[in-house]
């Protein structure tokens, strides 16, 4: 391993620690806020509890809290194009030095190794009362579902649609497998935003060598390490494509803060980011939630 990688690879994983383990009861309470109110969403145009329910998550990654939160009342199901992370440690470093490179695979052991997915798993299931994390996850191409049609009651994803190199295969594909009066809810974090790179010291709090939009201001963009494929697709395209393969979808943007809008106004004085609008670069993700 060079020494870039190596430090790279590191950094990487004290980021990982500082943003979703330094306070694990904390993070998985943050968690369990939000699926809940994205349960209210859900419930308001599904017309009733999400219980006794074939539920769908797009892309669970390496821990998913949908999956906690929704199987112990329904019936869950993953896809992921990764395989199962239930594997033993052994197959799951195999593989990612084999399709993800060393940098994954560092995190992975190290994760393992400080037993911080073990401390994760018994914070969560203690908070939600549950024994353990239910259903299955399988290794599949969102694109291509090989499930029947309309066999699903509710299908979510979070944070994975800016990693499809075609959303709209995706988003077709949804509605393929939703049942009539089926729920869709996608979170899509906006390439526009001023995390949208994915740098890991960004959402670690590291500022210090990365200003506000570095990836998307020529004179910065060589400071930034994003650490995985990004689609670059922007707001109103994202638009485009729900609403015309979801009629009615509606759509939230979260994330605006007055420092941002404060930061942006100052860049805009100097004529920066002028082939932006503000709504993109100022939220953070895009909500969309969509009745069949």
């Amino acid at each position: 391993m060079n020494t870039y990688l190596k430090s790279f690879s590191l950094r990487g994983l004290f980021d990982l620690y500082r943003m979703n383990y330094r306070d694990i009861p904390q993070s998985v309470s943050r968690e369990i806020m939000r699926m809940e109110e994205g349960e209210e969403r859900i419930v308001a145009l599904f017309g009733k509890p999400v219980v006794d329910c074939d539920v769908l998550e797009i892309g669970p990654g390496q821990r998913s809290p949908f999956r906690y939160y929704f199987s112990a009342r329904n019936r869950y199901l993953g896809i992921d194009i990764e395989p199962n992370r239930d594997a033993g440690l052994l197959a799951n470093l195999i593989d990612d030095l084999r399709h993800r490179g060393t940098a994954r695979a560092v995190k992975t052991l190290g994760r393992r190794a400080l037993g911080l997915d073990r401390k994760y798993d018994k914070e969560m299931c203690r908070q939600l009362g549950i024994a353990k994390a239910g259903g299955n996850i399988l290794c599949m191409d969102a694109a291509q579902m090989t499930f029947e049609g309309e066999s699903m009651d509710v299908i979510v994803s979070t944070s994975v649609f800016e990693h499809l190199p075609a959303p709209g295969s995706v988003i077709a594909e949804i509605a393929r497998g939703l049942r009539p009066g089926g729920v869709a809810q996608i979170i899509t974090h906006l390439y526009t935003s001023d995390s949208g790179i994915h740098d890991t010291r960004i959402f670690a709090g590291d500022r210090a060598s990365i200003p506000l939009w570095s990836h998307l201001r020529p004179a910065h963009s060589h400071k930034v390490r994003s650490n995985s494929y990004l689609n670059e697709i922007r707001l109103a395209e994202y638009r485009r494509e729900f609403d015309t393969l979801w009629p009615g979808a509606q759509h939230l943007l979260f994330g605006e803060t007055p420092e941002n809008r404060q930061a942006l106004a100052a860049l805009r004085a100097t004529g920066e980011l002028s082939g932006f609008s503000d709504e993109e670069l100022l939220s953070d993700v895009l909500y969309t939630i969509w009745r069949k």
